[in-house]
């Protein structure tokens, strides 16, 4: 029958010749013929292909064919996405177009015709992979894993307006590692890296769901605290304080006492504090804080 079907040397050479695999099938999913390229697709030989049939290829799991065998029946093609299975039972990704015809006895055919999109796929999540990291490291310090020093400015210009307009109060944390220039100058800057990892570690294990720990530069932290009023602001940040006080850490296995001082900074709707005031209020406060070192400080 095939030969009745493929008769023309053109047809037979672009069936023989095709880089997409092409099957010859009925609408019930019996092959006929699988020309060269769909045998090296399917790791089988064109005789173990149209022993198979049609189910013995395509991913009968694959949500997507029920729906592809509907539009074929209802409009006599269809192009879609499907996976289809090798002799090694690995599953692969196709770009699938099928259509029903008829041949000159009255006849109903299908072809199908499949392109490998296995190396397409992988580039394309590749590309997902490269862009979701890319995003990732546009707002989170790749040391600390906490927001960067950007990312968590604009999320203090969010909290602010929505301060205003719910008329919450809110409060920020300015801290930084007391004696850190000491632990890089007599351990290693290594050894200053797993501290400032165990620290942010630290401040976010004692931190409240819905507030925000970010990097700000070198050795210092910031935290947003939304809702927050100066009282407990200030309870937070000495229950902070004791915690990375109280724990216990060590380089290279040798003990390092750590501790942390800590500038509070409140926002009470005062109309002509912006982002920058408020930070430069924690800043000044983190000053008279490390003044004795160890200790939070707020005016």
């Amino acid at each position: 029958m095939m030969d009745k079907l493929v008769k023309s040397e053109v047809y037979r050479f672009l069936f023989e010749n095709s880089n997409d695999a092409l099957l010859l099938t009925n609408p019930n999913g019996h092959v006929y013929r699988a020309n060269p390229a769909a045998c090296e697709m399917f790791q089988r030989s064109e005789e173990e292909i149209c022993t198979l049939g049609r189910s013995g290829l395509v991913d009968l799991s694959d949500p997507r064919l029920a729906s592809a065998l509907e539009e074929r029946a209802t409009k006599g093609r269809v192009r879609a996405e499907l996976n289809f299975i090798r002799k090694d039972s690995s599953v692969f990704p196709t770009e699938c177009a099928s259509a029903i015809f008829q041949d000159e006895f009255g006849e109903t055919w299908t072809v199908i015709i499949l392109r490998d999109m296995t190396s397409i796929k992988a580039a394309e999540e590749a590309s997902r992979r490269a862009q979701e990291e890319s995003n990732y490291f546009a707002m989170y310090d790749y040391l600390t894993g906490t927001l960067n020093r950007r990312a968590f400015i604009n999320k203090l210009h969010e909290e602010l307006s929505r301060s205003r307009r719910e008329a919450d109060p809110f409060s920020i944390l300015l801290l930084d590692i007391d004696y850190f220039k000491r632990i890089n100058d007599t351990m290693s800057h290594a050894c200053g890296d797993e501290v400032l990892k165990s620290v942010a570690s630290l401040l976010g294990e004692k931190l409240r769901p819905y507030d925000t720990l970010g990097r700000y530069g070198g050795d210092e932290f910031i935290i947003l605290l939304p809702m927050t009023t100066k009282q407990t602001a200030g309870e937070i940040g000495e229950r902070l304080r004791s915690h990375i006080e109280c724990s216990r850490m060590e380089c290279e296995h040798v003990p390092i006492s750590v501790t942390i001082s800590v500038g509070l900074a409140c926002c009470d709707n005062a109309p002509d504090e912006d982002v920058d005031a408020l930070i430069m209020r924690a800043d000044k406060n983190l000053y008279f804080a490390k003044q004795k070192r160890n200790t939070v400080f707020g005016q």
